[in-house]
């Protein structure tokens, strides 16, 4: 966060991922295993980012129910999310590239704009990452470029992260 502006990293999947392929998604996620905990799940920020996060960084925003029904593909779960308020630049990073291909900071105000308002289209720079080599890049997204989690998800996301930034901004006061 700068200036009091969030900033939330989207991954770009990678495209030959058989889900989504080439969209961005939030920053790290995965499905549990079943002898797994929530707090297992953790282990996603490593294996696709490659960063170790302690989990007592972590913000617990709650869980969202998420239901995407695009006719040929179904899904209802429940995610639980966080939020680690964590600067990420060039070369802190290892990108798994069988999962993602490149990371971009989207500040919020921005990531708002873009959901929800279809004509929006940003010029984003972010980190690219073939074959262990990373690289500045710019890529031009909007709304369709985003994974296909149902608009209630991201409206919820985006109110948890202002409620957070207006608990900050009291605090200073």
């Amino acid at each position: 966060m700068t200036d009091n502006e969030l900033t939330v990293y989207f991954q770009k999947r990678s495209s030959t991922k058989k889900d989504f392929p080439d969209q961005l998604d939030i920053t790290a996620a995965g499905h549990l295993l079943a002898q797994e905990t929530v707090i297992d799940g953790f282990r996603e920020v490593k294996e696709e980012l490659g960063i170790d996060v302690p989990i007592e960084k972590a913000h617990f925003l709650g869980v969202f129910p998420v239901k995407i029904n695009l006719g040929h593909f179904i899904d209802n779960e429940f995610t639980n999310v966080y939020l680690i308020e964590q600067e990420i630049s060039l070369g802190e990073f290892q990108l798994q590239e069988e999962e993602v291909a490149s990371l971009f900071p989207v500040p919020l105000k921005m990531l708002k704009k873009l959901l929800n308002d279809p004509s929006a289209k940003a010029i984003l720079t972010g980190y690219h990452q073939k074959n262990s080599q990373q690289e500045v890049i710019e890529e031009c997204f909007s709304k369709k470029d985003f994974c296909a989690n149902a608009q209630s998800y991201y409206d919820r996301l985006i109110e948890s992260f202002e409620k957070i930034l207006e608990n900050q901004i009291r605090t200073i006061d």
